[in-house]
């Protein structure tokens, strides 16, 4: 009888650990140079000493490019006339910049 006693408590004891371990907050979400940007978006891009500026321009602007896939080290945009697609390293982005024109 005591077994079973022994055997009940360890079943418990893993439970319990298994319970706990469920109950945690997911990670947060990985931020990268990319974090900002969303597939579809529109956004200039600029070539620049062999580097590249991705942009957004909360209202107008030049906006010749659309955001077609984001990757934690690349980013792939297409022109707006849809001939050519661009997967642009991490490594060749000089700059993401952001351009408010309206208040807050």
């Amino acid at each position: 009888m005591s077994r079973n006693i022994v055997i009940l408590i360890a079943v418990a004891a893993l439970a319990g650990l298994f319970s706990t371990a469920t109950s945690q907050p997911p990670p947060a979400a990985r931020r990268t140079v990319f974090s900002t940007l969303k597939a579809g978006q529109s956004v200039p891009l600029k070539e620049r000493a062999g580097l590249y500026e991705v942009g957004t321009v909360d209202e107008g602007g030049p906006l010749t490019h659309k955001v077609v896939e984001i990757g934690d080290d690349y980013l792939v945009l297409k022109e707006d006339a849809g001939t050519v697609e661009s997967r642009i390293p991490v490594t060749a982005v000089r700059a993401v910049i952001h351009v408010k024109t309206k208040g807050k």
